[in-house]
């Protein structure tokens, strides 16, 4: 996102200093020229594994989709098929969510901007916290038992403990990768915009210590 279109979409340009508690233009340039580049930068990540998680989506139900006909094909019983379909579901409903979670992090990032700064910033930031913190909590309930339907629906011959153990390993595994990428990726910008934020509500000309954020 170039500095000229995100200073426009935000209109913190045409806003005089005392709208934003009293910063000269030249500190809110500055602050805009930062908080761009962050945004542009979490902007791009996002629209990237959109684009990633919706041929992701897309791939995982035609592969259900596709091996419930083949086997259907091959002579499977219309009550053995019917016995998949609860696991079929699950990972059918799984794909959405995926597709969904990477949709609305793209969204986040172009949100917020017919506000001023501070309140455009202030809620992006409140509105990616929430994300976050929403899709971890139900990545670690469904992708369990995802897992075990990956397992089960092709029926690999593994004992329940065995596939449940196996399962629970995988979504440890996945969670911790998405835990490090985020951190590595997106929590350094996040904190940069929360300084930015900081910035505009501290009184002009006062230096406040940057602590970091959860």
């Amino acid at each position: 996102m170039e500095l000229d279109e995100f200073k426009k979409s935000w209109g913190a340009v045409r806003r005089e200093g005392s709208e934003q508690g009293g910063h000269t233009r030249e500190a809110l340039d500055g602050i805009l020229e930062r908080n761009a580049s962050s945004l542009g930068e979490l902007s791009e990540k996002s629209a990237f594994w959109n684009r990633i998680g919706g041929w992701n989506a897309a791939l995982l139900v035609l592969l259900t989709a596709g091996y419930l006909v083949w086997q259907y094909h091959r002579g499977l019983g219309a009550r053995a098929l019917a016995g998949k379909l609860p696991l079929v579901a699950v990972l059918v409903g799984f794909a959405l969510f995926s597709g969904w979670t990477y949709r609305r992090q793209e969204a986040i990032f172009s949100e917020n901007t017919g506000a001023s700064s501070r309140e455009a910033l202030s809620g992006i930031l409140a509105a990616f916290k929430n994300y976050y913190r929403f899709t971890n909590s139900v990545f670690l309930v469904v992708s369990p038992v995802a897992f075990y339907a990956v397992f089960e629906i092709p029926g690999a011959g593994l004992s329940v403990a065995t596939t449940s153990l196996a399962s629970a390993a995988l979504t440890g595994f996945s969670f911790l990768l998405r835990y490090w990428y985020y951190r590595a990726v997106f929590f350094p910008r996040i904190k940069a915009m929360e300084s930015n934020l900081r910035e505009l509500e501290a009184p002009p000309g006062f230096d406040s210590p940057l602590g970091d954020s959860g």
